[in-house]
């Protein structure tokens, strides 16, 4: 009887410990963590938020989003998203794939998209492959689409072609259409140096100007002001807040925006033809930690880096948003033998902030 009840109690023990989420207990020790990071890599400011039950449950913010001023920055802060921003643009695209106006298996060149070098306009790559980083290939496989991860930023803003051709709306016009109002996003925009785009939103320019976070970069080991990139499109250029991110984040959990089907697909690995489990599914990296399925997506660009992370099981979101490059910096390798592009590593636990996260929520390996 003795090694029964022991064996229940292990077994709950173990229950218990899935189960784990949240706990306002967690968080002191975990700030402190945080903001020895952000001193580390001398990272200006972080906006640091926790969803959980639907709600933004847990918010932090370290230094300065305007060193000369010493501005604090709070939940409602505006930094530029980069690469998060193919989460959005991966909406979009999987909208009017439920719409019928597009097929991921059309080849590019039925949009006119000439991916240049080898590549040029080969019918074999398909907007999957866009979608997927899966377009490129490398010298193993005679650079055919579909058979590896090739992370390409460039690659993945030309899935504007199809949507605007198909909508016949811009890519700003459906992104604030079709998610920034629907949820009531009162501090996401087009890249505020856009402003056509920017307009769209109807958010006035000179007030949101000053919500966002004035942008560095760490040179010769000092801190130095530095001006954002001007682009937007589906790849990158979005500017959000935690706030933002924890609804939008809520509204993926509640399913909207897509149909339970095509989330199911958004989050499913891709499969390279040779039956390879890849790191990304559609504008998601998706990777199994500790038999948790992780959902995350990172952003580097000048003066910006961001990191999103979602553990469905767990019911937590963990947003971080930086004003230098440093927070993202660790995901890039130097160079990649195989592409003048850098490299982006697709292991989460790359980034010291996710690591942290992981070992405060849900355990280290």
């Amino acid at each position: 009887m003795k090694v029964f009840y022991g064996l229940l109690l292990f077994l709950f023990s173990q229950s218990l410990q899935a189960q784990r989420t949240f706990s306002s207990a967690d968080t002191t020790g975990f700030a402190a963590i945080l903001e020895a990071l952000r001193q580390k890599y001398q990272i200006p400011s972080l906006s640091v938020g926790v969803v959980h039950g639907k709600k933004l449950v847990w918010y932090k913010g370290l230094g300065y989003a305007d060193i000369e001023n010493k501005v604090t920055p709070t939940e409602h802060t505006v930094y530029h998203l980069a690469s998060v921003t193919k989460t959005f643009g991966a909406i979009i695209l999987m909208q009017l794939v439920e719409g019928g106006k597009v097929n991921l298996d059309d080849p590019v060149t039925k949009y006119g998209i000439q991916l240049g070098a080898r590549w040029g306009n080969d019918d074999r790559i398909k907007l999957k492959h866009l979608l997927t980083h899966t377009a490129q290939g490398n010298s193993f496989n005679g650079f055919k689409p579909g058979y590896s991860f090739g992370y390409n930023g460039d690659y993945y803003g030309k899935l504007a072609q199809p949507i605007e051709k198909e909508s016949g709306k811009t890519f700003g016009q459906l992104v604030v259409d079709n998610i920034i109002r629907r949820l009531g996003l009162t501090h996401t925009a087009p890249n505020l140096a856009d402003t056509a785009n920017f307009a769209l939103t109807g958010f006035n320019r000179e007030a949101y100007g000053k919500l966002v976070a004035k942008p560095y970069d760490l040179q010769k080991g000092r801190i130095v002001p530095i001006a954002y990139p001007t682009h937007f499109g589906p790849a990158a250029g979005l500017m959000s807040c935690v706030s933002d991110l924890a609804a939008y984040s809520t509204a993926i959990d509640e399913q909207k925006l897509l149909n339970p089907l095509t989330w199911k697909q958004v989050f499913t690995p891709t499969y390279s033809r040779n039956g390879k489990v890849l790191p990304y599914g559609l504008g998601w990296f998706v990777r199994d930690y500790k038999k948790l399925r992780i959902l995350w997506h990172t952003g580097w660009w000048t003066g910006n880096s961001s990191l999103f992370v979602k553990i469905p099981e767990r019911d937590l979101t963990f947003i971080i948003l930086a004003n230098s490059q440093d927070l993202s910096r660790p995901f890039y390798a130097k160079f990649d033998i195989f592409r003048t592009n850098p490299k982006l590593q697709s292991d989460l636990r790359a980034s010291a902030f996710a690591k942290a996260f992981l070992d405060q929520f849900v355990g280290k390996p």
